[in-house]
């Protein structure tokens, strides 16, 4: 399999988190989200990857650096100096593909969806487009015929499928895309609806998914990875009890966790605090007496005063 994640975006909704970091490089039970995507990739064969990047790409690149020689793919990235969207992201990687289908999937996403059934979905299809498709109410906005084609993007909320990010494209979309400039992917997908070209939507159930685009939704991930136990195989790395707390974190003694928290290597729990369903990041200092609920910790502050439900930095 070759497959494109999108990692260009800003993260507007992350702010002021985005700022210091990328939301791929977001940590996931202390491990970069963009880790946890290639592990997921590389359970149906990846062979070969592109990324494209933009807001902080050295951060991204740098990443990269660390995994040389050591994953069993093909890394490489398409740079933006100025960020293209999600259409143009994917027009401009045209000459990277060897395959006559690849998978593109948006870099802030975690999930365990079967690919190798929406594979097979789209090759007996035969049509240039697979949108990977659920049940979510939050985001339910595409119609679907009884045969499986996509008829409109534009339901009222609430109505019909949601698309997941991820989706199977032959090479023939590059027929449908502009060569340069910024646009979105789904306003072309609308387009060639418009034409009566044939777009086909595979609906995926029984899975897990959430993106991390929101602070609610990134502390969401933690609790339902941590607390959750059909999720326990779904991170091997999970940690116990609704609690990841790495071998050198030091915690005074008095210092209490409850509900459950997720923390970055090298915090200090001083004598008193409490951190209750929060995420911690690395090297966190938390002073005596101090209550940290339902927030998320910018790595490398000290925390001196109550945080209840902010994104603290």
């Amino acid at each position: 399999m070759e497959a494109m994640i999108l990692a260009a975006g800003e993260g507007t909704r992350l702010l002021p988190l985005t700022r210091y970091k990328p939301k791929p490089l977001f940590p996931i039970l202390n491990q970069p989200l963009l880790q946890v995507t290639f592990d997921y990739l590389s359970g149906f064969d990846l062979r070969r990857a592109i990324l494209n990047t933009h807001h902080l790409a050295p951060q991204i690149e740098d990443f990269i650096q660390t995994l040389k020689g050591s994953q069993t793919f093909e890394i490489a990235t398409s740079f933006e100096p100025t960020i293209l969207g999600t259409g143009g992201g994917i027009g401009q990687t045209r000459a990277f593909w060897k395959d006559a289908s690849f998978l593109v999937m948006n870099g802030d996403i975690v999930t365990d969806i079967d690919l190798s059934q929406a594979f097979d979905f789209h090759r007996r299809h035969q049509g240039p487009v697979t949108l990977i498709v659920q049940d979510y109410a939050e985001f339910n906005q595409i119609a679907v015929d009884q045969e499986g084609r996509i008829r409109d993007f534009r339901l009222e909320k609430g109505n019909g499928w949601a698309f997941t990010g991820i989706h199977i494209l032959d090479q023939r979309i590059f027929d449908h895309l502009p060569s340069t400039g910024y646009y979105d992917i789904i306003p072309i997908y609308q387009q060639m609806i418009q034409k009566g070209i044939p777009l086909w939507a595979y609906i995926s159930q029984d899975h897990y998914w959430r993106d991390i685009g929101t602070p609610q939704s990134y502390l969401k991930i933690h609790e339902e990875l941590l607390t959750t136990p059909a999720l326990s195989t779904f991170m091997l790395d999970r940690g116990a009890g609704g609690f990841f707390i790495p071998p050198e974190t030091r915690i005074d003694k008095g210092a209490e966790i409850s509900g459950w928290a997720c923390l970055g290597k090298g915090c200090r729990l001083r004598e008193g605090c409490r951190i209750h369903n929060s995420v911690l990041g690395e090297n966190v200092v938390v002073e005596p007496g101090v209550l940290i609920s339902d927030s998320l910790i910018k790595s490398g502050i000290t925390v001196f005063r109550d945080i209840r439900e902010e994104v603290f930095v």
